[in-house]
């Protein structure tokens, strides 16, 4: 590899490229779920133009996958129909985080997103059994 360049900040790879609007962050992603399934997932949408599946570049992690990727598409309308399609749907047993990469969401940690998805379920009524359920089954084991 050609990135010994020195902290996060100057790895071109998370820099943004081409259109911002057009970029999407797929956040959540379980550490099997590999660089192919991402491509594959994502090229189901028309104008896929780039995928980038970010590593740990340095440290006890290096080589694993840091659980998150950067996919672009040739316009934002293209975008904008993948994130529609992809943000919630599980992949890997967990929801993918889908949204567009300029809105920094994913930068801070993944509560907003989580807080967002307890809203969702909650308001269609399913959240709250899911997580009675999960408590009794760590309480029975």
């Amino acid at each position: 590899g050609g990135f010994r360049r020195g902290p996060i900040g100057s790895n071109p790879s998370l820099k943004p490229q081409g259109n911002p609007d057009a970029r999407l962050y797929v956040g959540n992603l379980d550490k099997r779920v590999s660089e192919g399934n991402v491509l594959k997932m994502c090229s189901q949408f028309e104008g896929l133009k780039r995928c980038e599946y970010v590593w740990h570049t340095h440290g006890p992690l290096r080589g694993q996958p840091r659980g998150f990727a950067f996919v672009e598409y040739d316009t934002p309308e293209h975008a904008a129909k993948a994130q529609a399609a992809l943000n919630g749907k599980i992949l890997g047993g967990r929801p993918l985080a889908v949204h567009l990469a300029a809105d920094k969401v994913h930068l801070k940690n993944d509560a907003p997103v989580e807080a967002l998805m307890r809203e969702r379920l909650s308001s269609t009524g399913i959240g709250g059994a899911g997580a009675s359920a999960s408590s009794a089954e760590a309480g029975g084991s």
